[in-house]
């Protein structure tokens, strides 16, 4: 193996074990305070990641340097991330506040699968 690939590899898996550090925080934050087992925590990351990809897709069709572009993708996924997991936590999740974890469970996994039927619709199965 030569030194290019071992450095590669290692910021590759460096990279993976930032984003899975990333949501591994969300969740830990989100039963820590809230006391909720949100199975949907990874679809609003999902979500987020998609608008990324498909308005960095929309920047470099314009002709824009790509660098410049990183800061505003950043933005819109943790905007739209921020926007969906706040809109569902008041239009759901204060209800179940102080309910069974069984019911909690319910709630989250069903918006799981809602969330992932949108990505389906809007953005397609295929990669």
């Amino acid at each position: 193996m030569t030194l290019d690939l071992a450095l590669l590899a290692l910021l590759d898996g460096v990279a993976y074990a930032a984003l899975i550090f990333m949501v591994a925080v969300g969740l830990t934050l989100i039963f820590g305070v809230l006391r909720i087992l949100n199975v949907a925590h990874g679809s609003f990351y999902a979500i987020g990641a998609y608008t990324a990809a498909s308005l960095g897709l929309a920047i470099s069709a314009m002709g824009l340097p790509e660098w410049l572009s990183y800061p505003a993708l950043l933005l819109a996924a943790v905007l739209v991330g921020g926007i969906l997991g706040l809109t569902i936590e008041r239009l759901l999740l204060r209800r179940i506040y102080m309910r069974e974890e069984v019911l909690q469970l319910l709630v989250t996994f069903a918006v799981f699968m809602i969330l992932e039927d949108v990505q389906r619709l809007l953005w397609g199965v295929q990669p």
